[in-house]
């Protein structure tokens, strides 16, 4: 049925548009496409805050996905625009049953 959105596409897009930024990560760059070193932890924060505040510093030359995420990125991605297809196939037939009512 165009424009019906399930609960669960519903919140896979809110829950990924919340996850989204969890998935990158600063590093250097090596040249290659796919290529390049992690940046080394500041000492005394854990593992999510060491991530964080590198991106938040603009510490290493570049912005990723982090290694293994790759799949999950793809999945977030199509979640979330798939809802935003449906919400606007529902919108346009709430203007259409409008239109006819008039």
């Amino acid at each position: 049925m165009i424009g019906y959105t399930t609960r669960r596409d519903t919140i896979a897009s809110r829950v990924g548009y919340r996850k989204r930024d969890t998935l990158y990560e600063a590093y250097v760059p090596d040249g290659t496409p796919f290529g390049g070193q992690s940046l080394p932890p500041i000492h005394g924060l854990s593992p999510e805050t060491n991530r964080r505040a590198n991106l938040l510093l603009g510490r290493g030359s570049g912005m990723r996905v982090r290694p293994g995420r790759d799949e999950e990125f793809d999945q977030l991605h199509t979640d979330y625009f798939a809802v935003w297809d449906r919400s606007r196939a529902y919108a346009a037939a709430v203007l259409a049953l409008q239109r006819a009512r008039t």
